[in-house]
């Protein structure tokens, strides 16, 4: 499916600018991949220090909605309890 689906990186995704970002108004949840061989753990918690982000590391890979579907649902879930107040 990833194949089917996945597109390689348009030079206007780096190029364009864009709206203020969501998690600057809505609270945010991040999945630090910490076997990720993409993005350096290091970067990605940096990433979620700037969003605020509630954050969880895991040994995952870059594609843990594929190869680790429960530690994201996991997040999914925790972030509509905070959300919804549950």
């Amino acid at each position: 499916m990833l194949a089917a689906v996945q597109r390689p990186i348009s030079l206007s995704c780096i190029t364009v600018p864009v709206g203020r970002p969501l998690w600057k108004d809505v609270p945010s949840w991040f999945l630090v991949a910490e076997e990720d061989r993409m993005i350096v753990s290091e970067t990605q918690r940096y990433m979620a220090e700037r969003m605020k982000a509630r954050t969880e590391a895991h040994a995952v890979d870059h594609t843990p909605s594929v190869t680790a579907p429960e530690a994201v649902v996991g997040m999914i879930r925790e972030a509509i309890r905070s959300v919804i107040g549950a």
